[in-house]
């Protein structure tokens, strides 16, 4: 058992700080008791003179250890002792009977029914009352230094649980960003492999509709020289004729050649989407070419730009160019790139346009096309404050044949076609991002060096 009065080879700090009250109505008690107390261990020592006294402290302070006299006014030892057992906060705490009247057995058995811990008799025993006391000392130490431990543990181990629950959440942020990756993997793979098969369907369909239309566009172009060459001869021959077959005349000439003007202009529209589809489902390489991709894009968007204004009535729009300086030349296939851009532009401008005819002039259409370089590739963004792009159809917009254009204004094929210039003939990538009302964002990723 350790030895509190030993403290020769030790110093105050390998001592834990008790506090022991002592309580009795005798001053002079209180005063040797305490000297006594404080001489043999690491103690703060609280003096009372009564029963109520002692409560009183009690409330106040957290006590280890009390030594309460018996005989007292007003409240003796042993209703104090049992205030102090009634009480949640202070029923544990060790209490040591000292009397110099009640000293026998059964005033003893009559404080151990109370909860003491001892029953001392006076006059006071030193060595006796300073082992006995070193022993509950060594006792509530023990007690203290295990529940110290114990929280410590406690800590420790709520410490590692929000150490594993954070892990937990990051871990949990990656699969979900996995996730989301593999859900846009999956609809790239899905819509690479309707390109695949679409290819050769609109090939075939393609080349076996041309033959015949060939024949419409050339027929129809025919139709319109003869008919003039007929109005020529009528107006020639007209005198002859009576005014009523005149003007019958007149009116079928005119009815022919604008039928034959309407079979020419949809013939021709229609073979522009033929054109289209063979353009969408060819596996001809074009030449690749170190080219500026810089001063193309400025080409493009000068080009792409004028084109709008000149198209689309009351057209304006705030066009920022930001290319990267560091870009010298890229390989790629020219004509193709230049395709991917055209298409870009051209749908910001479309977006551009149809929202100022929605909002008026509070709205400020503006395009942003940027260039970046990210060492082994290069990042062209094209990002505009249009209309954009819902949510629920944002992932069907490289589909062939998808578009949210009114019948006439579009095939559906434009971004298609993009996606298979980027995707499969450089082996880049092409990524969209959007919000209903604020913007569509673009980007067309091209790798430096290409096989």
């Amino acid at each position: 058992m350790e030895d509190f009065t030993v403290s020769t080879d030790r110093t105050a700090s390998d001592f834990m700080l008790f506090k022991i009250l002592i309580v009795d109505d005798v001053p002079s008690n209180l005063f040797t008791l305490k000297a006594l107390l404080e001489e043999r261990f690491p103690a703060e020592i609280i003096e009372a003179g009564s029963g109520f006294e002692a409560l009183e402290v009690l409330m106040r302070e957290s006590i280890d250890l009390i030594i309460l006299d018996i005989q007292m006014p007003e409240m003796d030892g042993f209703q104090t002792a049992k205030l102090i057992r009634s009480r949640k906060k202070t029923k544990n705490i060790p209490i040591v009977f000292l009397t110099a009247a009640y000293k026998s057995e059964d005033f003893k058995n009559k404080g151990f029914a109370l909860g003491a811990t001892d029953y001392l008799t006076k006059p006071i025993d030193d060595y006796q009352l300073t082992n006995r006391i070193n022993a509950y000392l060594s006792i509530i130490k023990l007690e203290k230094t295990h529940k110290m431990e114990l929280e410590r543990k406690v800590e420790e181990r709520t410490r590692e649980l929000k150490e594993t629950m954070f892990q937990l959440q990051d871990a949990n942020e990656k699969l979900e960003s996995t996730l989301k990756k593999l859900k846009n993997a999956q609809r790239q793979v899905i819509a690479q492999e309707k390109l695949a098969s679409l290819g050769e369907l609109t090939a075939g369909i393609a080349h076996e509709i041309k033959n015949p239309l060939n024949f419409v566009i050339n027929f129809s172009e025919l139709s319109k020289d003869l008919l003039q060459e007929m109005q020529d001869l009528a107006d020639n021959k007209m005198s002859e004729v009576p005014t009523r077959t005149k003007d019958d005349l007149s009116d079928i000439m005119l009815n022919l050649k604008e039928n034959a003007d309407k079979i020419h202009e949809h013939g021709k529209r229609a073979d522009s989407i033929i054109n289209n589809m063979l353009l969408h489902s060819h596996d001809k390489k074009g030449v690749y070419q170190d080219t500026h991709i810089n001063t193309m894009l400025q080409e493009y968007t000068s080009l792409a730009y004028h084109s709008a204004v000149n198209t689309i009535k009351g057209f304006a729009a705030t066009v920022d160019l930001d290319l990267d300086e560091s870009i010298d030349r890229i390989k790629i296939i020219p004509q193709d790139i230049g395709r991917v851009f055209l298409n870009m532009l051209n749908n910001a401008f479309y977006s551009l346009h149809k929202k100022k005819l929605k909002l008026g002039d509070d709205y400020q259409p503006r395009l942003l096309v940027k260039t970046i370089n990210l060492g082994d590739k290069i990042e062209i963004l094209f990002r505009d404050n249009g209309l954009g792009i819902p949510e629920k159809i944002i992932y069907k917009i490289f589909n062939p044949f998808f578009t949210t254009k009114p019948a006439g204004e579009g095939t559906g094929l434009g971004l298609s076609i993009c996606y298979d210039i980027v995707k499969n003939i450089h082996k880049g990538d092409v990524l969209v991002d959007s919000q209903i009302g604020e913007f569509a964002e673009f980007s067309v990723y091209l790798p430096f060096n290409q096989a």
